[in-house]
């Protein structure tokens, strides 16, 4: 197999290098610059061509590779984009090697794509289906590059694959390797002996090993199924536990708490290639982050500038020394450079042809051009003095000084000096203001960026809210129609719809207590919502039950995976009857009027259900068997239809029990046998739950209805009426 990696080279194109030649596949490297460079170790062949040549297709032809592998969002281009001319030739030359490579019928096109393409906060993980959200200029161009990679090969029919790789973070080789996060904290720990860090700032990451190992995987699969796969170790990091796991080898440094603002939680979810591809995480950050500082520490000259280092005292002291010489160099440099121009002006004091250039006044304004206004002083001080001096041969001290010659041409010194160096020095002032402008421009402008995004969204959520406003009523009402004339059975499936359609998420679920610990769940419209399972402590919820006990809507507000986002209780007769729970919450979701919204509607949903039970009271002649709580035959098959139409709807699952056994009176009408009836319901009611029924068939026998059970469950209830006597079957189909 062979296969041409196209990106400038680094750490990940290095590994990926190493990683493709120790599986024996043959190499090709595009390096994307013209620049010469030795070959690298584990290249095949390598070519110094930049991405957007002509010569892309003859390179590919002579190649012949099975694959293309563009580093794209891990190419080191990408961090020194500057402007449009550098987005500009990240495209290009990605439209180059994607039509280079259909021209020469390269089976599979790979496109490195990174987490940047997301720059929204999300509460729940981000999957591939979710639209990217870029917010950096490098976001922008990554995101650009997936939408054409995708694009071309739909229309192109050519096989493309993108690749997310989730904060690749790996253990730097010196300063300039230091980009991602890890890293830089570590590097401010040792540099700065503190570590900034957000608690607001929630994230993943991939190790590089791992990152190189799950790209071999995909790239070597014959088939996959997807377009666009997330690469991540799937960890939820938080900026604060990463600085306390990098304090623990790192006790002489602080951590600086910069927790401002909103959440900004970007956590991407890598199952789909995990369960595709098999593929495992190896490393994770909680023992890497330390191998990172342990390195550092171990290699600090490479990391650490000389003032940033710990010294002893002689090191302490060369290293005082080496700073005195730096500060003293330019008075040194311009003590010798005096005695040279001394020399000089004395050996060609008598020369004719250079007796009209001022040689001292020539120093004095090199010096003023470089080092400024107060190397220019020292300069023309000792230059006046090196003129007096050498007066001193002819005159006496008295004719110099009474000479006004003398006065000009000290005078011409200072003045031409200063003037030149006052020059310079305003020029580099102007220049630092200049830099330190822009840069403070730039931090407002991205600080303006964020603000910008931020009230964006509450914009949109407000208009939405304004372009609703005028049908609130229309919705409420609306909502009660929906939740109007059905049985309290058909009241919780109505319940489900109406909140997945007003919260807009498929995750809801509803609970109905049995005891003041347990309860049980009725309705699970995902497998996410009925996370609990089928039988809920919710006693041990102890933040939702104190919610609840203040009449409040729970709102999960740390985030937590293992609670729902939202959770309301209804209540009957002041005691907890019901638990609806909303799950996987979209971030715009979470503001008042939804959650105000959300209250009102399980209200609605509590007066619909306590409606419908003092209905089922009243008429309860008309639907159970006299003297008994067996369901007659009518309503009875309205219990099994509502229970079929949930089921379709993957919202619970149910069993039927049919009663065998001759107490079962099939045949016979029910008065004829009630007595039977009511032996038979004594018998059975001890051993079902409060939210199974039994009834009455069609064809005379007794059935029991089992709500959210499958058939394994059914089977122990089976057993349990066998126990006692009680002949039955499970009902199928």
């Amino acid at each position: 197999m062979k296969i041409l990696i196209a990106g400038q080279y680094s750490a990940f194109v290095d590994q990926l290098i190493s990683k493709f030649n120790k599986e024996n596949w043959d190499v090709f490297y595009l390096t994307g610059t013209e620049k010469y460079h030795v070959r690298y170790r584990g290249v095949f062949e390598q070519y110094n061509f930049r991405f957007d040549s002509d010569s892309i297709k003859n390179i590919i032809d002579s190649a012949s590779p099975d694959v293309v592998l563009f580093a794209g969002a891990y190419d080191e281009s990408v961090y020194e984009q500057s402007g449009r001319k550098e987005s500009m030739y990240f495209m290009s030359g990605l439209v180059n090697l994607l039509m280079a490579s259909r021209m020469m019928g390269v089976p599979r096109f790979v496109y490195i794509s990174s987490n940047e393409v997301f720059g929204n906060s999300y509460l729940s993980d981000i999957d591939e289906q979710t639209e990217p959200s870029p917010a950096s200029n490098n976001g922008i161009i990554i995101a650009q590059g997936e939408k054409l990679v995708r694009n071309y090969g739909e229309t192109s029919k050519m096989d493309t694959i993108i690749l997310r790789v989730d904060n690749l973070y790996w253990i730097p080789g010196k300063r300039s390797d230091v980009r991602e996060l890890h890293a830089r904290m570590c590097l401010s720990a040792l540099a700065k002996k503190e570590i900034p860090a957000s608690a607001k700032k929630i994230f993943s990451s991939t190790y590089i090993s791992d990152a190189v190992f799950s790209i071999y995987e995909i790239v070597k699969a014959e088939n996959h199924r997807q377009v666009i796969y997330h690469i991540t170790s799937g960890e939820e990091e938080v900026e604060t536990e990463v600085a306390k796991l990098i304090k623990e080898d790192a006790d002489f440094a602080i951590i600086k708490d910069n927790t401002v603002g909103l959440t900004k939680r970007i956590v991407l979810s890598g199952k789909l290639a995990q369960e595709e591809f098999g593929l495992s995480i190896k490393y994770s950050y909680t023992t890497q982050v330390p191998a990172i500082l342990d390195y550092m520490k171990k290699h600090e000259r490479l990391f650490l500038k000389d003032e940033e280092r710990e010294h002893g005292f002689w090191s302490a002291l060369w290293h005082r020394l080496k700073k005195a010489i730096r500060i003293l160099a330019p008075y040194i440099e311009n003590f010798i450079v005096f005695i040279l121009v001394f020399m000089l002006n004395n050996r060609t004091a008598g020369s004719r042809y250079i007796q009209k250039l001022d040689i001292f006044l020539l120093y004095v304004v090199l010096f003023a051009v470089f080092y400024g206004k107060k190397q220019a002083v020292i300069s023309a001080v000792l230059s006046v003095g090196a003129y007096v001096f050498r007066q001193q041969y002819d005159r006496s001290g008295v004719d110099i000084l009474i000479d006004i010659n003398t006065y000009i041409w000290i005078a011409q010194f200072f003045i031409v000096g200063m003037s030149v160096g006052h020059l310079r020095d305003s020029l580099n002032m102007l220049s630092e203001d200049k830099d330190e402008q822009i840069g403070y421009l730039n931090d407002s402008l991205e600080d303006m960026s964020d603000i910008n995004r931020s009230n964006l969204r509450v914009k949109n959520i407000l208009e939405d809210h304004i372009l609703d406003y005028d049908n609130t009523l229309g919705t409420l009402s609306g909502i009660v129609d929906r939740l109007e004339n059905f049985g309290s059975e058909d009241t919780l499936i109505r319940a489900t719809e109406v909140l997945q359609d007003l919260m807009g998420t498929k995750d809801v679920a509803i609970y109905r207590t049995s005891n003041a610990d347990y309860a049980r769940l009725m309705i699970s419209a995902t497998e996410q919502a009925g996370v609990f399972g089928k039988s809920m402590k919710y006693s041990s919820k102890t933040g939702m039950l104190e919610a609840f006990s203040r009449n409040e809507v729970y709102i999960n507000r740390s985030l937590d995976p293992d609670m729902p986002i939202l959770a309301a209780g209804l209540y009957e007769e002041g005691s907890l009857k019901y638990i609806i729970m909303v799950w996987n919450l979209a971030f715009e979701k979470i503001s008042l009027h939804e959650i105000d919204m959300f209250k009102v509607v399980c209200h609605m949903i509590q007066n619909a259900i306590r409606r419908h039970d003092v209905y089922n009271d009243a008429v309860r002649s008309k639907r159970y068997i006299e003297g008994t709580s067996i369901l007659n035959p009518d309503e009875f098959e309205r219990l099994i239809d509502v229970g079929s139409k949930a089921n379709s709807k993957d919202y619970l699952g149910f069993s039927l029990i049919q009663i065998t056994g001759h107490v079962s009176g099939a045949g016979r009408g029910a008065d004829a046998r009630r007595e039977e009836l009511v032996e038979l319901e004594r018998r059975l009611l001890p051993s079902i739950r409060d939210t199974d029924y039994l009834g009455l068939g069609r064809d005379g026998r007794v059935y029991v209805l089992l709500y959210n059970s499958n058939a394994i469950e059914s089977q122990t209830v089976v057993d349990r009426f066998r126990n006692k006597g009680v002949e039955c079957r499970l009902k199928e189909g």
